[in-house]
């Protein structure tokens, strides 16, 4: 059985592969702050500590069928598990459809991180150390098997770029953070914001820091504002910057390296310099 010659099957094989991940992701974003395993016991109702059998934790289905109660107690079960585990599948759809074979399931499994690094923040405001330096060293990893990722001809040329993209996306939000810290008087960005940088540039390379910063900034801005009028804040409301990252970064994947390299080539023709192209292996 090809890829090719079996489309559909794949493509349906990628979502529920996406879905069965999202469920995994919900323990670990559950487990993890609390420093508990994410395989052992397992799956049970966090109210009253019943087994859950597999036919009751199926992603999506099961909190549709139970209509987001637990089957053993009633408890009523939060939407955002079945949110998680529908997203993901149908980001891994989405990234297989869009992607090579090799280049998707890079793809996805980074995004897995994102995803649970992201609902961690949100949860918690931290960045566990598993998903930044962990995602940095998945990044060194993943470029030097497959250089395409970094635009590369050789894996020692990916893995350079890589290493090198995650310390200059690292140092240039460190910069932003002091930068922001002086002139709030406040703490503006945490460490674990910065190494989340350095994980999303070590998979894309040094010109996504310039679509990251830029589209996570708007995003940010704007969600937070829309908070502090529904919320009836204050301009100091405390926001975790993680998720924004994090959206900047799936945005990437789907048109944001095209608009990045489009703006950086009008950029360079409008200075007249279009017979010097920009070097490709400047992480693209």
């Amino acid at each position: 059985m090809t890829f090719a010659a079996h489309p559909g099957f794949w493509a349906f094989a990628a979502f529920v592969t996406g879905a069965c991940v999202g469920s995994f992701l919900n323990v670990c974003v559950y487990r993890i702050p609390l420093n508990r395993s994410v395989v052992s016991p397992g799956s049970h109702c966090a109210a009253c500590g019943a087994p859950i059998p597999w036919y009751h934790n199926l992603p999506v289905l099961s909190w549709l069928i139970l209509r987001g109660r637990a089957m053993c107690c009633g408890t009523r079960i939060d939407g955002r598990y079945a949110i998680v585990e529908f997203v993901t599948g149908v980001l891994f759809l989405s990234l297989w459809l869009r992607f090579p074979p090799l280049d998707a399931v890079v793809y996805a499994i980074m995004c897995s991180g994102l995803i649970a690094a992201c609902l961690i923040d949100l949860d918690h405001f931290i960045i566990p150390d598993r998903f930044t330096l962990g995602g940095c060293i998945a990044g060194f990893i993943a470029c030097t098997i497959d250089p395409r990722l970094m635009h590369a001809d050789t894996p020692l040329h990916a893995f350079s770029w890589s290493l090198a993209s995650a310390i200059v996306g690292a140092l240039s939000l460190l910069f932003i953070g002091w930068f922001g810290t002086l002139i709030l008087r406040k703490e503006a960005m945490g460490m674990g914001d910065v190494k989340f940088v350095a994980a999303i540039c070590s998979f894309f390379g040094m010109v996504s820091l310039i679509w990251t910063i830029t589209i996570s900034a708007c995003i940010g801005s704007v969600l937070g504002l829309l908070l502090i009028a529904v919320q009836r804040g204050a301009w100091g409301t405390r926001i975790p910057y993680g998720p924004f990252l994090g959206l900047a970064a799936v945005a990437w994947l789907f048109g944001g390296d095209d608009v990045t390299w489009a703006y950086l080539h009008n950029l360079q023709h409008n200075w007249g310099v279009a017979n010097s192209p920009l070097p490709p292996s400047f992480g693209h």
